[in-house]
């Protein structure tokens, strides 16, 4: 990652997403026409011609390749072409949910606050806020990982090619109550990025992470240049011009004109570029000077774009293709999604680069019961660990260490595990030295401690032929098959009617069984247009999901209210109003209420003109309880709101509830085999005492 010119993750809205591919679809992203139904496919004969000729039908969509942006490490290339608003590549990312992540790592038996906490996470570059998602409602406080086009592109504000997505929650068909693997993978696939504009193949992505984050960290990333920041450079080149030939004539900028030589005006230039007071603006510079004659005639974005564009050639040489493997539906039982290979893969390929973020300390993923601290706050009970974060489980680690690896390349967190018919296998890789570090691998823990960045990649190879349609497997080593098998053992199916907020961690029991609907999301309501919402009255005897929330659009903000203060409880009656509740005016704020009344749209108003005008059939009357301090004084206000329209009222999902908290959900990191985890890495006793 170049300092200077790239940025790490960014708190931005979201953009519409695109249409989601069914997962019934996704034999046509293969180059055959159904995948492989058996982990153990015979491999055919495949010559090395006709892998090549699988290839050019069937050519790589994505690149992991050095960066066009000098210093910055890994990048990410279209390996053809993509239109403006189509899919980049075959399908979404996968995006992970780490809760609580500063409160789990807070010093214990003390009061501090969220992201007080000191501890190594250097996912935390590579984090996205979860409204970017569609996970803002999962926890308390959420950060999310996404593989792929999360995290391995770069960032630059005159050549943001790639708009993200949010992600789907979609269980691959894990059902809680019957399967045991429920709650070990995650649930949210398929986060989609699409080209902003026509890219030509060979193009460097580039994604938006927002100016937010280095506009709040210190050092070379405060340098990196904003969008305002290269509307100052093109001013300073225009007089740079202007000093070589005395006009601001772009058309004098030719050499009989020019009042320094040609080494004269290198040598200015390096000396512009190296000035040892750095600024955004002087970051924004074009890093050439002939690059700089370039943007005075054109402009400094047209001379970007051009040089962000490497050959195919140059891909298919340097270049490690991400666009091998493709999710699908695993073959292996209550493993959920899988990966399957797009094209033919002859023994010895590369199934997929794999670069990784390393954890120090894997007591990071650890996640604690709650006690009482000294000071009547809740702190974490260090003495009680009631699971771990579910990113451990797409972690590589080693029993006689403490250090854990996440590979973030697109599609390998789907590699699924065979003890014995694995087709694939791990190595360390031994090119892409301007971002592999070697020399890491003999560096002690404490050593990555002090990393924040990551600068190790594994590879993914073929262990045989392997076909197209075909699931990639790997060994996750024996301490995983074992864990595995006693979790198998001692899981036990719970009924969908005992499920009322006491399958899962940091939810209180519900007073009332309303567990009888089973898990359901809040999406499978909101998506439904024509039955009606039900009142409080009628919840009594068909309530909704333990798992869910009813909250309602109106606008609290009544002035009024406060001249009852503190005497009596104010009560504010009145109809739901468009420009009011669902406008700039308003707070725009969802608050949680309940459907007291329901009326007939038809009964109200009479027969529409034409069916589409009733999209749903029915307002409602809602009760909302407020909370408001005024100055010192805490007031409770009661809002009556009639009339509410159905786009007003929206069902949210319950935080702590989804599948990723259940209790007895299945926890373990991938092991790497001793020939491959470093020596240098042993840091914990082994059981023969050697380390």
């Amino acid at each position: 990652m170049n300092p200077t010119m790239t940025c790490r993750r960014h708190h931005r809205a979201s953009s519409p997403p695109p249409t989601m591919l069914p997962l019934a679809l996704l034999p046509i992203l293969l180059t055959t026409a159904s995948l492989s139904t058996s982990t153990t496919a015979t491999p055919q004969t495949t010559t090395a011609a006709a892998a090549a000729d699988d290839q050019d039908s069937n050519p790589c969509l994505l690149y992991l390749a050095q960066s066009t942006i000098p210093h910055a490490g890994l990048g990410m290339f279209a390996g053809a072409p993509i239109a403006a608003g189509r899919l980049i590549g075959r399908i979404g990312d996968a995006a992970f949910p780490t809760v609580d992540q500063d409160w789990h790592n807070s010093p214990p038996q003390r009061h501090h606050s969220k992201n007080e906490g000191d501890y190594h996470w250097p996912l935390t570059n590579y984090d996205w806020h979860p409204r970017d998602i569609g996970m803002e409602n999962e926890a308390e406080d959420v950060s999310v990982t996404v593989t792929g086009f999360g995290a391995a592109p770069n960032c630059h504000f005159r050549l943001l090619n790639a708009e993200e997505h949010g992600a789907v929650y979609d269980g691959a068909g894990l059902d809680r109550y019957s399967s045991p693997g429920a709650g070990a993978s995650t649930p949210w696939f398929n986060r989609t990025t699409t080209a902003a504009w026509d890219i030509e193949a060979g193009s460097e992505l580039f994604v938006d992470y927002g100016p937010n984050w280095f506009l709040t960290r210190t050092g070379v990333f405060s340098l990196v240049p904003l969008a305002q920041n290269y509307e100052r450079a093109q001013a300073f080149l225009r007089e740079y011009g202007r000093l070589l030939v005395g006009t601001y004539d772009a058309a004098d900028l030719v050499p009989e004109k020019m009042s320094l030589s040609d080494e004269a005006q290198r040598d200015l230039w390096e000396v512009i570029k190296t000035f040892p007071y750095a600024s955004r603006e002087r970051q924004a510079l074009p890093y050439s000077h002939a690059d700089a004659l370039r943007a005075i005639h054109g402009d400094i974005q047209t001379v970007e774009v051009e040089n962000s564009v490497r050959s195919t050639e140059y891909l298919k040489e340097h270049g490690k293709c991400v666009d091998n493997i493709v999710p699908g539906n695993s073959t292996i039982p209550h493993a959920g999604r899988g990966a399957f290979a797009t094209r033919f893969i002859p023994k010895g390929g590369l199934v997929a680069p794999a670069p990784l973020v390393h954890i120090a300390d894997k007591v990071a993923v650890n996640m604690y019961g709650e006690m009482i601290g000294p000071n009547g706050n809740l702190v974490r009970n260090e003495t009680q660990i009631l699971g771990k974060q579910l990113i451990l489980n797409y972690m590589f680690g080693h029993e006689n260490s403490t250090m854990l690896l996440f590979p973030y390349s697109s599609n390998v967190a789907y590699i699924n595990h065979h003890a014995t018919e694995y087709n694939t296998i791990l190595q360390w890789t031994e090119d892409f030295d301007f971002f592999h570090h070697k020399e890491w691998l003999n560096k002690s823990v404490e050593f990555f401690e002090d990393q924040w960045t990551s600068g190790l990649m594994l590879e993914f190879v073929a262990l045989r032929d392997i076909q197209p349609g075909e699931e990639v497997l790997i060994d996750y080593g024996k301490r995983w098959q074992e864990a595995w098998d006693r979790h198998l053992k001692q899981w036990e199916a719970i009924p969908p009617e005992k499920d009322f907020n006491n399958l899962t961690l940091w939810t209180g029991e519900a007073s009332t069984n309303r567990g009888k609907a089973g898990y359901v999301r809040a999406e499978v309501f909101n998506q439904d247009l024509k039955s009606p919402i039900r009142t409080v009255e009628e919840q009594k005897h068909d309530p909704y999901p333990h798992c869910v929330d009813i909250q309602c659009l109106v606008s609290i903000g009544h002035d009024s209210s406060y001249l009852f203060a503190p005497l009596t409880i104010p009560l504010i009656k009145r109809r739901w109003l468009e420009e009011l509740d669902n406008d700039t005016e308003g707070d725009l704020t969802f608050h949680p209420c309940n459907i007291t009344w329901r009326y007939n749209l038809r009964d109200v108003y009479g027969k529409p003109r034409n069916e589409e005008e009733f999209v749903h059939e029915y307002e409602y009357d809602a009760e909302l309880n407020v909370r408001k301090t005024f100055e010192d004084v805490i007031i409770h206000e009661r809002h009556i709101i009639t009339h509410m329209p159905w786009k007003a009222i929206r069902f949210f999902n319950k935080p702590y509830t989804s599948d990723i908290f259940l209790k007895h959900a299945f926890r373990h990191e991938m092991d790497l085999p001793d020939g491959l985890w470093p020596e240098a890495w042993m840091n914990l006793a082994s059981h023969d005492g050697k380390h």
